[in-house]
C-alpha cells in the first residue's frame, strides 16, 4: 500500500461564499423569504459535499508499480506499469499523475532534462474500481533510472478545488539499462597456455576427468589409462581420450577513476560478450570501496549467460562519483589475484598505472581506448616503451 502526503487545495473565495451563504439563510429565516433560504442552503449543502469529496477522494486511493525493474539496452523501449486503486465509492474525474525519474530514461510525450525526465499523464477512475496504466519510455544512456517523485493531482469535478498527493515512501522501480558494446581489436593475441578446464582442441593437458571415447593401445600410453571395460568388449586394450584443456580466465580489472569511462564501460561490454560466445571463465574486480569484505568491488569467476548478466547488470551500476580506493592499494589487490589467474586485463588509463607490478608469469593486457574502438595491448610492451621514452 501506497502511502501519500495529502494536501488539500479549497479556494479562498469559499470563505466569502461561505459567508454569504450564512447571510442568506439567515436573511431568509427572519425576513420569511424562503427564496434566500432555499439559496443559502443549495450552496451549503454543496460546499460541505464539495469539502467532503475533496478530503477524502484520495484517502484510500492506491497506486502500486506492477513490475520492480526493468532490464534493456540504449534504444529500447520500456514500461512502467502503474496500478491505481481507488476502494472506495468515489470516483476520480479529473486526475494526473506526475513522475520523475533519472535521464538516462526518456518518457515518450515526456520532458527530459539535465538531471531528470519528467511526465504528466491524466486518468480517471470510477469508485470501487481499478486502472493499470503502462508509461513507455525509451532507454537513452547506461546506468540506472529510479522515480525520485511521484505526485497526483485530482480536481474536483465542478469546483476549482484540487487535491495534491505525494508520495512519501521509497519506490521500488528501476530501469537497468546495460551498455552498449564497443568492439575491441587484438583479442586473437591471447592463447591459452596453462592446464585448465577451457576445451581445446589441441594442447599438451588434458581433463582426466573427462572422457571423449577411446583408442586402440599403443607403447607407452600410461597403464593407468587404460579403459578395461571398453577392453573387455572389444576383446583387446582400449585407452581412454580425454579432452584437451587448457587455462582461459581472464581477470578483468576496471579503474572508476581513469579518463573515458563510459567507452571503457562499453570495451568491456564486449570482452565479457566475448567471453560468455566462448564460455572463457572472467572475473571483474573495479576499485570502488565497499563496506565488508571484500572491501572494493568483485564479481567472482564464473561463465555463461546467467553470470553474463550479473556482470552487465553491475557495469550498469557503476557511477563515476563513487568512492574509490587509492592506486597502491589497488595495484596491491590486483597483484593478488594475478598471481593465480593466466591473463590480465587493465582497463585503466595509462598514467594510473606508473610503479606498478605484476607477477612474471602472467599475461598482462591494456584496453587502449581509442575514437574508433578499443584496443587491446601487451602491457608490458607499453610499460616498456613509456620508460624508454621517458
Amino acid at each position: 500500500m501506497t502511502r501519500w502526503n495529502q494536501q488539500v487545495d479549497n479556494l479562498t473565495h469559499h470563505i466569502y461564499f461561505r459567508a454569504c451563504a450564512f447571510a442568506l439563510i439567515a436573511i431568509g429565516f427572519f425576513t420569511g423569504q424562503p427564496i434566500l433560504f432555499f439559496m443559502g442552503s443549495l450552496y451549503l449543502v454543496y460546499f460541505i459535499v464539495s469539502y467532503y469529496y475533496l478530503e477524502n477522494v484520495g484517502k484510500r486511493l492506491e497506486l502500486t508499480i506492477v513490475d520492480g525493474q526493468v532490464k534493456l539496452f540504449p534504444g529500447e523501449t520500456g514500461v512502467i506499469k502503474l496500478k491505481v486503486e481507488q476502494p472506495s465509492w468515489l470516483p476520480v474525474f479529473s486526475g494526473r499523475i506526475q513522475l520523475v525519474a533519472d535521464n538516462n530514461i526518456e518518457f515518450q510525450n515526456g520532458d527530459r532534462r539535465t538531471r531528470t525526465s519528467h511526465l504528466k499523464l491524466p486518468f480517471s477512475l470510477m469508485g470501487k474500481s481499478e486502472l493499470v496504466i503502462e508509461v513507455p519510455f525509451i532507454a537513452k544512456e547506461r546506468g540506472v533510472a529510479k522515480l525520485h517523485h511521484i505526485e497526483m493531482q485530482i480536481s474536483h469535478f465542478i469546483d476549482f478545488g484540487k487535491v495534491y498527493l505525494q508520495k512519501n515512501d521509497l519506490t521500488k522501480f528501476e530501469a537497468l539499462v546495460y551498455s552498449e558494446q564497443m568492439s575491441v581489436t587484438g583479442l586473437e593475441r591471447i592463447t591459452p597456455k596453462n592446464q585448465g578446464t577451457y576445451p581445446m582442441r589441441s594442447s599438451l593437458f588434458e581433463d582426466v576427468s573427462t572422457i571423449i571415447g577411446t583408442r586402440d593401445y599403443a607403447a607407452g600410453d600410461s597403464f593407468n589409462k587404460i579403459h578395461w571395460k571398453a577392453s573387455a568388449k572389444v576383446t583387446r586394450l582400449q585407452t581412454k581420450v580425454h579432452e584437451k584443456t587448457s587455462q582461459f580466465s581472464w581477470l578483468i580489472v576496471f579503474d572508476i577513476r581513469s579518463g573515458n569511462m563510459e567507452e571503457r564501460i562499453k570495451g568491456i561490454t564486449h570482452l565479457l560478450h566475448h567471453a560468455t560466445k566462448f564460455n572463457i571463465p572472467y572475473s571483474l574486480i573495479v576499485n570502488i570501496k565497499r563496506v565488508g569484505t571484500p572491501s572494493y568491488l568483485e564479481l567472482p569467476y564464473g561463465e555463461g549467460k546467467r553470470h553474463l548478466q550479473t556482470a552487465l547488470t553491475m557495469l550498469a551500476r557503476l557511477q563515476g562519483n563513487s568512492v574509490s580506493i587509492g592506486m597502491p592499494t589497488f595495484e596491491r589487490i590486483t597483484f593478488q589475484h594475478a598471481l593465480n589467474v593466466p591473463y590480465v586485463i587493465l582497463c585503466v588509463e595509462g598514467d594510473r598505472l606508473k610503479g606498478w607490478r605484476m607477477p612474471p608469469s602472467t599475461n598482462v593486457n591494456l584496453l587502449d581506448v581509442e575514437n574508433a574502438g578499443c584496443t587491446l595491448k601487451s602491457w608490458r610492451t607499453v610499460a616498456g616503451k613509456e620508460a624508454v621514452n621517458g
